[in-house]
């Protein structure tokens, strides 16, 4: 085998899966997509409970009795293939917070919502599929295996057919060149190289080929369905080519790309996408600009941000109570508003500064095999490189149990970057809005990343917010320093039910007839009441989102059948025969019933009441538990899960009991 082919397969050998040209393994056919987004559309404008699965089925079942050919895809993650083609602009992971594109509007405005009709926007599909970009904003794995592709791969694609068709008058490809050599390519510059290893693998043996071929599950390639669609291509099993009547077309799309393949990068690509000019109008997009007369200082120019004009959401926010009080409910619905690009991330002892900015890290050269080193950068200088580049949108960073870590270690220098400013300030000539860091700090790794210039200084930008929640009952867990909490707002999360949804505050705890916020309230009272006997009583407070429905809900089936008075009775005897293998199949059945409902009504006393024994109550049990009759967590939760209705309750005192079933008037 040709030396070159050989290090191209050893490329492959020790790449890693899906590093090439890629799709998500989703539907990718334009009428589906654009089924799944008019249901979006209507989703977002109902008022209903259901999740966006459930309403796309809803929806997808209405359909098909109208139009029982169809084949529309019923899974509702297809729409992140609907992102890649510029119908939907995703601003957060939640699909139902995705904004809808004017490239979807013009398409539903062509088919007046028959999207089956493919031919009245096949030229709206062949401009959005020559507009998408490897690795753009909406690739999940743009950091990730696919972090070094920056192109337009159809225009890639199309140089490489118009070349071979110049040089052997077949504008075609086989479907292993394109795989391998073809979908593997990660810029534009490099179509040279990828003609070359064309022309080598064509003059091997079938035996190469079939090397290349032993790679075909890891460079499952789905963007090609994508590429199926396109009009000016053909496709067969074995082949991919320019049909003959669009050469010339194709031909004129390959020289007004590569007169400056720079200017088709853009600042704002997922605005670009989803809007209705082509990829040869994106410098009308972008300034009305004509690209023969924009030279590389121009471009280096017009890249730098404009601060005044950037967005003033960013604030340090901590919000505290006790575990379960709502903190992380309070930020989703308050602080992450439409719009709004959503990151969070968890503290633990272990997490430390590299994991948080970044770290050196080597990297091995696949063609050389020479080690290096490079700074890979951790969450916060990722969401700071994203929140710099895109000013008129609101970023969030939240930061889950800060005070499990060592927060000002893990913060380290970026600690000075938390004092925002409460005033505009202008330096060299630059204006920061309110919100931008007072401060800036050098950082070199940081800076290449985030502004492409090791030497800038390092701000975190009005339009990034910072938050972070802790419980205030972590007594064994980092304390915040004052000089690490004065660089945050600091706001208490009320324990209390008034904006608790009624199907948990009402919602009974199994079949006890106690309601969750009734019983929440009881055992609060109690707690408070006990300051002399447990330190920082408020902090043991059971929150009112500590359980969810699902914990309360009773199994009925754990009720004993035929002749037994109690579940144990019941269980016990079942076991009994298991032991002695001399269960039937009824019994066999109803054993397997009997643990997994027992098992379900569990959940309950072995979350809640475990956390009122072993903690809240711990140095004086007798404060709420019976402790004469049970001396032990174990009888407390036997007694509970092995009774019935309000004697479930038997584990507290009589006085707690009193308060829980106040007697009828």
């Amino acid at each position: 085998m040709n030396p070159i082919l050989q290090n191209k397969l050893e490329q492959l050998k020790s790449a890693n899966d899906y590093e090439c040209w890629y799709l998500v393994k989703q539907p990718t056919s334009f009428d589906s997509l654009c089924y799944l987004v008019s249901f979006l559309q209507k989703y977002q404008s109902a008022t209903q409970n259901k999740n966006i699965q459930d309403y796309i089925s809803e929806q997808l079942s209405e359909l098909n009795k109208e139009k029982p050919n169809l084949n529309i895809s019923n899974n509702y993650r297809a729409l992140r293939v609907a992102a890649f083609f510029g119908l939907i602009t995703m601003t957060s992971s939640k699909y139902d917070e995705s904004i809808i594109t004017d490239t979807f509007k013009e398409i539903t405005e062509r088919c007046n919502g028959e999207y089956e009709k493919t031919d009245l926007y096949k030229d709206i599909i062949q401009r959005q599929i020559e507009k998408m970009f490897i690795s753009s904003e909406i690739d999940e794995q743009r950091n990730g295996v696919r972090q070094k592709y920056r192109l337009y791969p159809v225009m890639l694609l199309y140089k490489v057919l118009i070349e071979l068709g110049r040089t052997t008058g077949q504008y075609e490809i086989s479907m292993t060149e394109y795989r391998y050599l073809v979908a593997t390519t990660e810029v534009f510059e490099d179509f040279l190289e990828t003609l070359l290893l064309i022309t080598l693998l064509r003059n091997e043996q079938n035996d190469t080929i079939e090397e290349f071929e032993k790679f075909k599950s890891k460079f499952d390639n789905r963007l090609i369905l994508a590429l199926k669609q396109l009009e000016t291509l053909e496709f067969d099993r074995d082949y991919i080519r320019i049909k003959e009547d669009r050469i010339q077309e194709v031909a004129k799309k390959v020289f007004i790309f590569e007169e400056n393949p720079n200017i088709f990068t853009t600042l704002d690509y997922l605005g670009f996408l989803g809007s209705a000019k082509s990829l040869f109008e994106l410098e009308k997009f972008e300034n009305e600009t004509d690209v023969s007369t924009v030279s590389a200082d121009d471009i280096l120019t017009s890249n730098k941000i404009d601060e005044s004009q950037r967005v003033v959401t960013g604030k340090n926010i901590l919000l505290y109570g006790v575990p379960g009080s709502g903190k992380s409910w309070t930020i989703e619905h308050e602080y992450c508003k439409k719009g709004t690009v959503v990151e969070r991330l968890v503290f633990h002892p272990d997490y430390t500064n590299s994991d948080f900015i970044g770290q050196i890290l080597p990297v091995v050269d696949p063609v050389d095999k020479m080690v290096t080193y490079e700074f890979t950068p951790g969450p916060f200088t990722n969401i700071l490189k994203e929140a710099y580049n895109d000013p008129s949108r609101p970023y969030v960073l939240i930061i889950e149990e800060i005070n499990r870590g060592n927060a000002p270690a893990i913060f380290g220098d970026i600690f000075q970057l938390l004092d925002r400013t409460v005033e505009p300030r202008v330096l060299d000539e630059i204006t920061y809005p309110i919100g931008t860091s007072e401060y800036g700090i050098t950082n070199e790794n940081i800076a290449k990343v985030v502004y492409e210039d090791g030497k800038h200084k390092v701000r975190i930008p009005s339009n990034l917010s910072i938050l972070g929640t802790m419980n205030t009952s972590d007594q064994n867990v980092f304390t915040l320093d004052t000089a690490f909490q004065r660089r945050w707002n600091m706001r208490l999360i009320e324990n209390n039910f008034n904006n608790v949804r009624h199907s948990l505050s009402n919602a009974e705890i199994l079949d006890t007839k106690v309601t969750w916020q009734k019983f929440c309230e009881t055992v609060n009272t109690i707690i408070i009441g006990n300051r002399v006997k447990m330190a920082s009583a408020e902090d043991k407070r059971l929150g009112v989102y500590f359980v969810h429905e699902q914990d309360l809900v009773f199994d009925s089936k754990a009720l004993p059948t035929g002749d037994f008075v109690t579940t144990l009775d019941e269980l016990n005897d079942l076991i009994r025969h298991e032991l002695l293998g001399t269960l039937d199949t009824n019994k066999t059945a109803r054993l397997e019933e009997l643990r997994d409902a027992i098992l379900h009504n569990r959940l309950f006393p072995e979350k809640v009441i475990k956390y009122l024994w072993d903690d809240a109550f711990k140095f004086n049990p007798e404060a709420i538990f019976d402790t004469e009759n049970m001396d032990s967590l174990e009888k407390v939760i036997r007694t509970f899960v092995y009774s019935k209705g309000p004697d479930r309750f038997r584990i507290f005192k009589q006085n707690v009991r009193d308060t829980l079933y106040p007697t009828q008037q």
